[in-house]
């Protein structure tokens, strides 16, 4: 968990997730519900997913209408950190992004 307010940069409501295997990318679909998203932020809620942003694709049509959404991509090393990843990610789970990049 981010160590005080201030250092929560965004928080972000999955909404999917696709594997894109031959990047080894695991991007999750959403929502941005506060701040903003951009590379190099961290995940630091919730505890287990030692993930950092590698990209950010905002603007994205929604399969079922309403708002554009917004995915956040993240470079999996493992098959294990990749289903621990999407095991943490399910629909409707909120990430807490930190506010420093690293």
């Amino acid at each position: 968990m981010a160590d005080s307010p201030q250092d929560v940069a965004a928080t972000f409501q999955v909404h999917g997730s696709f594997v894109l295997r031959p990047r080894a990318l695991l991007a999750l679909r959403g929502i941005v519900t506060a701040g903003s998203v951009r590379a190099g932020q961290r995940v630091v809620d919730p505890p287990g997913i030692d993930a950092t942003v590698v990209g950010v694709e905002a603007g994205l049509s929604n399969m079922y209408g309403g708002a554009r959404q917004t995915a956040l991509t993240f470079r999996y090393t493992s098959a294990a950190q990749l289903a621990r990843w999407q095991s943490l990610t399910p629909e409707g789970v909120v990430l807490t992004l930190s506010g420093a990049s690293s």
